[in-house]
């Protein structure tokens, strides 16, 4: 895919020390689609750092029940840097805002973040979140905060804090791709029927899409496209949020360098640094039910040029 096919909405670019707000670059999308990997080479960028599935893992009760490590190798209890960030959260708060970001709340979500809408009513949950943000950017002294928390409810929620500016990073992979990674169990995550699969993939992509409605920039990436090009593309997300592309000595054609950082949920992958590649590895979904994704995705193939003929 060309630049030009590359779907891009900027509606300007600031930073957090030019107009005093939080400058959070939001990766939205299906699990499965690469954003665990985006969201690490981000963090290795100049004035970035990534927290993983910050919004998204502190405030759902069943992924906190889960009890992932953070991406440093420590748990969460022991983890310096998150512990205190945990402790903070009240249990009640974390109960209200899992009912909040559930998919079904989002067309309620949306219409509390226009000009009509009345944020207040979520003001305990936006509170916490802020604070969290703010004490990340405090303690860092970054530019920038990367969340890849990819649920679409938990952006909208970012987007109603006033000192939060947000930036959406879109990222969708080939369904048949997706579908296989999810067939697999991957460390401490369990494998998922297709058809959950599926659902999952429509709904985080469709309103995903709503997110420009609320974001300073939005910029949609297809997996595919990045693996072929990574340091092109990461110069264009980083673009969108500071103005320039900053300097990328980590990054070395398809192969990138990367430190231990403390990244909240995401995959297994995060666990670790060092050397790693950056490529496709997924086979694709093969088999007589091929059928199945192709049928039911259909308008989103085409939507974002995944054809059957044509595949990435």
């Amino acid at each position: 895919m060309s630049q030009s096919d590359v779907l891009q909405e900027t509606q300007g670019q600031s930073t957090q020390a030019q107009n005093g707000k939080i400058a959070v670059l939001y990766i939205a999308g299906s699990g499965r689609s690469g954003t665990t990997l985006l969201a690490r080479l981000l963090g290795e960028v100049e004035g970035f750092v990534n927290i993983g599935e910050a919004a998204r893992y502190l405030f759902d009760v069943n992924i906190r029940a889960r009890d992932f490590p953070c991406g440093c190798g420590s748990a969460l209890s022991s983890c310096s840097f998150w512990k205190d960030k945990i402790r903070a959260i009240p249990a009640n708060l974390v109960q209200q805002a899992s009912e909040l970001v559930r998919i079904r709340k989002f067309p309620s979500l949306l219409m509390a973040s226009g000009h009509s809408g009345n944020p207040e009513a979520y003001r305990p949950v936006l509170d916490a979140l802020a604070e969290m943000y703010r004490a990340v950017a405090r303690e860092t002294g970054c530019r920038v905060i990367v969340d890849s928390s990819k649920n679409p409810a938990n952006a909208l929620l970012a987007s109603l804090i006033p000192e939060v500016e947000l930036h959406v990073l879109h990222v969708v992979r080939n369904p048949h791709r997706v579908v296989a990674s999810w067939a697999k169990k991957k460390g401490y995550l369990k494998a998922h029927p297709r058809r959950k699969v599926i659902a999952w993939w429509w709904s985080f992509n469709l309103l995903s899409e709503a997110l420009k409605l609320r974001a300073r920039s939005y910029r949609l990436l297809r997996y595919e496209d990045f693996v072929r090009e990574p340091e092109k593309r990461m110069q264009e997300i980083t673009a969108d949020v500071v103005g320039t592309a900053p300097a990328m000595p980590f990054l070395n054609g398809t192969e990138a360098r990367v430190q231990l950082q403390h990244d909240l949920g995401g995959n297994p992958d995060k666990l670790g640094g060092g050397r790693i590649n950056i490529v496709d590895t997924s086979d694709s979904a093969g088999g007589s039910r091929n059928w199945l994704v192709n049928l039911t995705t259909f308008p989103l193939l085409l939507r974002y040029q995944y054809l059957p003929s044509h595949r990435s």
